[in-house]
């Protein structure tokens, strides 16, 4: 029994311990990972409004498409709101008499997030960009 018992560990040993050479013709490689390249996503547009009107326009896209305002700086431009799980800020600044600019980033600098987050928003703006916002008071 002593003697069965030595060769079944023997072979076993052999078997998972040592290194197989073990050739086959017909062996797939593993798959060669693809890189995907976003597209170019727009993080920067200029709109021919008023800066103050193309901040109107940017709540407006925000309320729209569900996004949560966190912050807003009338004095700066700029606007903090989170889509889903991610924080975005948005600056607005006055480009010359007729035309403002407009620059969505994200808060964290991870830009890996999907581009129709981004291009909702610049399709609402272009879409209502002839709306022109008054001050009731």
């Amino acid at each position: 029994m002593n003697k069965v018992f030595s060769v079944v560990l023997a072979v076993n040993i052999m078997l998972f311990i040592m290194p197989m050479d073990v050739k086959a013709d017909n062996v797939v490689p593993p798959p060669v990972p693809i890189r995907i390249t976003p597209p170019s996503i727009d993080f920067a547009k200029t709109y021919k409004t008023s800066s103050e009107n193309l901040l109107y326009l940017l709540l407006s896209a925000l309320n729209e498409n569900n996004y949560s305002i966190e912050e807003i700086q009338f004095k700066t431009g700029s606007v903090l709101f989170k889509a889903y799980t991610k924080e975005f800020i948005a600056s607005i600044a006055s480009h010359d008499s007729g035309s403002s600019f407009i620059k969505i980033i994200p808060a964290d600098n991870n830009y890996n997030f999907s581009p129709l987050l981004i291009q909702k928003l610049h399709k609402y703006i272009e879409a209502n960009n002839n709306i022109i916002f008054k001050n009731i008071l």
